[in-house]
């Protein structure tokens, strides 16, 4: 009999897991991925385990057959679940028609997501939650000890829910999707209720055969009048400290797995591995308190002894942990194969998270032994402690969340639990039946031992923990190793002037000489150096395309500038949406010169929201929308480039409306960006892109429209464009069509044959992370090349007359460099030259290019015909004395490198570029 109730018990934690995970995804979808949203479906979730465990509970005493009772609960979590998909479609559709008839007030608007998510979950959670206490009452007349029966069943399950989360995270998910994988999960339900029904039915013909009176084989209530151990107090106190306990467990939880994000990056198989090892560590505690302790008397000392435990475990992994990061770059020398990565992500985890977990795992069963006033109340008192626990549990995570994470940190945190751990055993013990002098030396140690954490646990160093190691392995590997350096001392090499734990992200600014970089969880996510071009170029192309752009939306903050590239123009409204507080703060205090203190702009409104449950709630539309999230590989982000994304974007432009969305070129792999651009297109067939360095700006548009040079022209200047781009090359209007890479035609052929990033599969989310160790830059940017049949985009009539210019040409040649394109950039400096063989600055581009090219020969002679005495004679003899160099004859190059530096008597930069090139020259030549 326990054996197939413990495989029916092991197979429902893995669906109940599965649900979780699910619908956190489904409802994030809808809800958005704040910490309100999240904190809503969590309680909703919780909240249904405690309810169903707390009622259930209470009625096992008098349920006749608990067996055949647990088969009729996972049948109706089955039956519930396998509506589950049907159901999320239609809250996506009552959503945001009730917070419309609601006032439109994002006050309400928590509110609205609590009473969908009731309705969605509180049933099939109850349901679940009712199935341990029966499975423990049905179970209570075979064990005679109460600790290893439930301290059995709950490791078993337990067990099940790392099977669960493995499997989703791992496999399902991947593989099937959202939809498929639910369903999957019910189909199993039902058929261990089935199960469960039939041998529940079975065993009690046995039993009423035995004892037709009676229906019991055997007389259990002999043992209804076992004694309890405690005095009065210990019982209620030890539910009570269950409560606190489940919210200091789950303050754990939510700080660790921040705090891991740090090291193992933020992908969604990163916090598979942290849910898998925290899941283990609780299924490992109560399995080794099951059978070490289990048949021993119950006590509330020995409760207390696992909350110190658990605090003095905590102690030496707080210490240790920012060397977490050196152990992980230490073992990524190895190899960055994806099955390898994944070993090291569980293996991290488990060194940071079992130990306390083992520990945290024993106490459940440990406070149910002490609490259960027999046998045949086993699933009444097991209902009521899994309740505690659990709502224990919702309150820590609510606190933790929404308070003391963003008030104090994770680092204090995780301080304030280890010393709430070290109160609550010092209360537990002296109300513990044990001799004066052991119970009141253990109070004093451990309220002395909460004094010192409290006083003496340093906060972590913060380089290292904004410091990305997961992401940027080989900079830092490369780096420590050319200045034989240590792991560590590179880590600590960076300048962090801000740091703040926000409440759904840790935001990091850093210094590195004159520039500043903006990180969210260890991810450069914009900079004032290598970043401006492309946030830039982000905000001021749908300006200039648009035709009359007037309100603008911008999703995603990062450090500003491409709000602030928006600004500069003729705009009426601009809404900012940003999930993270920390952030607007940062780029505020750290940005505002880069980005013109656009957050101070009157037309400027900011928002605190989920960038796609704005869009799903917000009655606005928009003649232009910007999407600028980070990378797809980290967690929840493939949502943004989704099909149904897109579509929802579309809907909230106005006719003639422009989306802009950013995606990298690194990192990503060909497929998945044609999966990405396939996508999008998908929505908005009239789709061009432009390419940015090693960045891709997807432009769509929701009418077909030809550019408007004239208009564009002009915007540039209005917008005072050339000023905001500051670096070589984009001086001038014509420079936008050199990051011009695909029209429409070459776009809609290059993805005929992609797949697409939905919803339900979201393929994107657990493939890009695969490739973020693969450098696949200049791999994605020859496939935009070799798909290119075509120069300009469709052009307005007009406009043509603007391209017959050699200075036109040479501008668009500049802007080609600007994303590296050394061939394009080429091309188009020989067409400036064939209308104008005489253009001073093509020649000198194309020479310069030449010997960037290894082709000093052919430099040469076109520097010399770019000779002049205008104001690029200074340049043209430096040029020359490079050619001279590399042609390794250094008396020439010493007399153009003189003959430059004479005419730049003023120019500080010049003259030390120049005198640098000489000195170098001269040694060279002694």
């Amino acid at each position: 009999m326990t054996g197939f109730l413990f495989v029916c018990f092991f197979l429902s934690g893995a669906t109940a897991l599965v649900y979780e995970v699910v619908c956190l995804r489904i409802l994030g979808l809808v809800f958005g991925h704040t910490v309100h949203a999240v904190a809503t479906v969590l309680i909703v979730f919780m909240g249904g385990l405690a309810l169903g465990s707390a009622v259930v509970g209470g009625r096992t005493p008098r349920i006749r057959n608990p067996i055949q009772a647990y088969g009729w609960l996972e049948l109706g979590t089955g039956a519930w679940a396998a509506l589950l998909p049907l159901l999320f479609t239609w809250s996506a559709t009552w959503y945001p028609d009730l917070f419309r008839a609601l006032g439109r007030s994002y006050a309400v608007l928590p509110w609205i997501q609590f009473s969908i998510g009731s309705v969605l979950l509180l049933v099939p959670t109850t349901l679940m939650g009712g199935t341990l206490p029966l499975l423990s009452q049905a179970l209570a007349g075979h064990e005679s000890r109460v600790g290893r029966l439930v301290g059995g069943l709950y490791a078993v399950n337990t067990g099940g829910a790392v099977l669960g989360a493995a499997m989703a995270g791992y496999v399902l998910l991947p593989w099937l999707g959202n939809r498929a994988t639910i369903e999957t999960a019910a189909a199993l339900n039902l058929a261990v209720g089935a199960a469960a029904l039939i041998y529940g039915r079975v065993r009690l013909a046995r039993r009423e055969a035995i004892d037709p009176a009676t229906g019991r084989g055997v007389a259990a209530d002999v043992r209804e009048a076992s004694p309890s151990y405690e005095r009065p107090l210990g019982v209620p106190l030890t539910v009570i400290a269950l409560g606190v306990s489940g919210a200091v467990s789950m303050l754990y939880e939510v700080t660790w797995t921040r705090a891991l994000a740090l090291v193992l990056g933020s992908s969604t198989f990163a916090f598979t591995a942290i849910l898998v090892t925290f899941l283990l560590g609780l299924a490992g505690g109560s399995a080794l308190y099951a059978w070490r302790w289990g048949t021993r008397r119950p006590s509330v000392a020995v409760f207390g002894a696992l909350q110190a435990g658990i605090a003095v475990l905590v102690v030496p992994i707080l210490l240790a942990f920012e060397r977490l990061p050196e152990l992980l770059l230490a073992a990524l020398r190895w190899s960055h194969a994806t099955t390898f990565v994944t070993w090291i992500q569980l293996g991290l985890s488990a060194v940071a998270l079992l130990p306390l977990t083992l520990l945290i795992g024993a106490t459940f069963p440990c406070a149910v032994a002490v609490a259960t006033r027999g046998p045949l109340r086993v699933g009444e008192a097991v209902g009521q402690i899994y309740a505690a626990n659990t709502v224990g549990a919702v309150a820590g995570a609510v606190l933790t969340g929404f308070v003391l994470v963003p008030a104090v940190g994770v680092h204090a945190a995780i301080v304030a639990g280890i010393i709430t751990n070290l109160t609550l055993a010092a209360i537990l013990v002296a109300t513990a039946d044990l001799r004066p002098p052991w119970r009141w030396g253990s109070v004093g140690t451990a309220l002395l031992a909460a004094a010192v954490v409290a006083a003496g646990v340093t906060p972590w160093d913060q380089r290292v923990m904004s410091s990305g190691p997961a992401i940027y392995v080989g900079p830092y590997l490369r780096s420590a190793e050319a200045s034989s350096a240590s792991i560590g001392e590179t880590l600590r090499s960076q300048q962090i002037l801000y740091y703040r734990d926000g409440r759904a992200s840790t935001v990091a600014v850093g210094q590195a000489g004159a520039h500043r970089y903006l990180r969210i969880n260890g991810k450069t996510e914009g900079s004032t150096s290598l970043d401006m071009p492309t946030q830039q170029m982000v905000g001021h192309l749908p300006l200039l395309v648009h035709p009359d752009p007037r309100d603008v939306l911008v999703i995603g903050l990062g450090t500003g500038v491409t709000a602030g590239a928006v600004a500069r123009h003729g705009i009426r409204r601009l809404d900012v949406v940003e999930i993270e507080p920390a952030v607007v703060e940062a780029a505020g205090q750290f940005f505002g010169e880069a980005n013109g203190h656009v957050l101070l702009d009157p037309r400027t409104r900011t928002l605190i929201a989920d960038g796609r449950n704005f869009l799903f709630t917000t009655p606005d539309r928009y003649d232009v929308i910007i999407s600028e999230p980070s990378n797809p590989w980290i967690s929840g982000l493939a949502a943004l480039f989704s099909e149904e994304f897109f579509r929802l974007t579309r809907t909230r432009l106005r006719p003639g409306g422009v989306m802009v969305q950013w995606i990298q070129l690194y990192n990503l792999r060909p497929d998945d960006l044609k999966m990405i651009l396939k996508t999008f297109q998908g929505v908005f067939p009239e789709t061009t892109l432009w390419n940015v360095s090693e960045d891709l700006l997807l432009l769509g548009r929701t009418e077909p429209g030809p550019l408007d040079l004239g208009r564009l022209k002009t915007r540039f200047a209005t917008g005072r464009v050339a000023d905001d781009l500051g670096y070589p090359g984009n001086e001038a209007w014509p420079s936008v069509l050199g990051f011009f890479a695909l029209g429409e035609t070459d776009t809609a052929r290059l993805v005929a044959d992609a797949a697409t990033n939905t919803d339900d599969r979201l393929p994107l989310e657990f493939s890009a992370p695969r490739a973020l160790y693969l450098e696949t830059g200049r791999e994605n940017q020859e496939v935009l090349r070799r798909a290119r049949t075509s120069f300009p985009p469709a052009l307005a009539p007009g406009s043509h007359g603007e391209l017959d210019q050699a200075d036109t040409h040479y501008w668009i040649g500049m802007g080609c460099l600007g994303r590296n394109a050394v061939d394009d950039a080429l091309a188009h400096f020989r067409q400036a030259l064939a209308l104008d063989p005489r253009h001073r600055p093509a020649l000198l581009e194309t020479s310069n290019l030449h010997l960037r090219l290894g082709r000093p020969d052919e430099a040469l002679p076109l520097a010399y015909r770019a000779l002049d005495h205008g104001p690029l004679r200074a340049r043209t003899l430096h040029l020359i004395g490079r050619v001279y160099v590399a042609l390794k004859s250094p008396d020439r190059a010493r007399e153009y490198f003189e003959r430059a530096l004479a005419l730049e008597p003023t120019d500080a930069k010049v003259r030390s570029d120049l005198s640098r090139q000489l000195k170098r020259v001269v040694g060279g030549g002694r």
